[in-house]
């Protein structure tokens, strides 16, 4: 089972502090779109008034028996430890 985070697109300003949903009224003067996981890793706080989404949503992918015995052979070799 793979988990992936499913982007989630907030607005952010030129000169603000504060990430925003779209249609917020602070984004009058710019509007710049920013991945949701990027806007908090670079500082950006929540804005209080349109209370944007703070949590990055992740999905799991299974996959299935026959696809995951392909992977493991070519990409979990196993390695000889040295003593």
């Amino acid at each position: 089972m793979a988990i992936f985070a499913i982007a989630q697109t907030v607005y952010i300003t030129k000169t603000g502090s504060k990430y925003h949903s779209d249609g917020c009224r602070y984004l009058s003067r710019s509007c710049i779109p920013i991945n949701l996981s990027e806007a908090k890793f670079e500082g950006y706080d929540p804005c209080s008034v349109c209370d944007p989404p703070t949590y990055v949503y992740k999905r799991h992918v299974t996959h299935s028996k026959k696809r995951h015995e392909v992977y493991k052979r070519h990409h979990h070799k196993s390695v000889k430890k040295k003593f």
